[in-house]
């Protein structure tokens, strides 16, 4: 890895990302296997329905744009491209990841009644 190409922001969001994804993920799936309850719109829709399940797939599902989007960004940096290459793939990855962001949390919005 190119060390000096890699921002300390990139690397640091990176890190908590992955920590966010480490204590949430377990969290979103095994709560679902222990409620006695089939999946079904109306679960998830209950479910999501209170405020700390809903932030909990909000930031589950920022996380994981961001951690998988920067990565896909810190292996293209490893292959050093021009500077207006990088800048561009810098801006169409996030622009990506915003889109992915606003779709989810809409998606996850017509869940709740």
């Amino acid at each position: 890895m190119n060390i000096q190409k890699t921002p300390l922001w990139s690397w640091l969001g990176q890190r908590i990302s992955a920590i966010i994804i480490a204590v949430l993920l377990p969290i979103h799936i095994i709560a679902v296997p222990f409620s006695d309850k089939k999946i079904s719109f109306s679960f998830v829709s209950e479910r999501l329905s209170h405020a700390e399940w809903l932030i909990i797939d909000i930031l589950l599902l920022t996380a994981c744009i961001y951690h998988g989007l920067n990565g896909l960004y810190s292996i293209t940096i490893d292959f050093n491209p021009d500077k207006r290459i990088s800048k561009w793939i810098l801006f169409f990855l996030y622009l990506f990841g915003i889109m992915l962001i606003i779709y989810g949390i809409l998606v996850l919005w017509r869940f709740i009644r």
